[in-house]
């Protein structure tokens, strides 16, 4: 979890730097891996490492949020409705077990990149 430069690498699939201001107030900055990050809620869940664990930043204290969301994998095309409860809980069960179902097969029509 170390603080590193601020430049930001996301055609090459390289890391994406986040600047982070933290509860003390001091200004972070952050390379991680774009294919680790997972939003939940208001926070994005991200590797900044492969060694390191991961970490919880939250989305008002992201100070070049545009930028970093941009860089980011898109799960949902724009426009689209994200999945229901269900149908996450179905992708998830499915992903995790390396498993398949007609409906597994339906909902992943419906978001391919999930």
């Amino acid at each position: 979890m170390t603080p590193t430069g601020t430049t930001v690498e996301h055609a090459s699939g390289g890391s994406v730097a986040i600047r982070y201001l933290n509860f003390k107030g001091e200004m972070k900055t952050f390379n991680v891996d774009p294919e680790s990050a997972v939003r939940k809620k208001n926070h994005w869940s991200v590797k900044t490492s492969s060694r390191a664990p991961r970490i919880a930043l939250s989305r008002d204290r992201i100070q070049n949020l545009s930028e970093v969301e941009a860089s980011l994998p898109q799960r949902v095309a724009p426009g689209q409705v994200p999945p229901t409860p269900r149908e996450r809980q179905v992708l998830g069960y499915h992903k995790k077990y390396k498993t398949t179902s007609p409906l597994y097969e339906e909902i992943r029509a419906k978001y391919p990149n999930w």
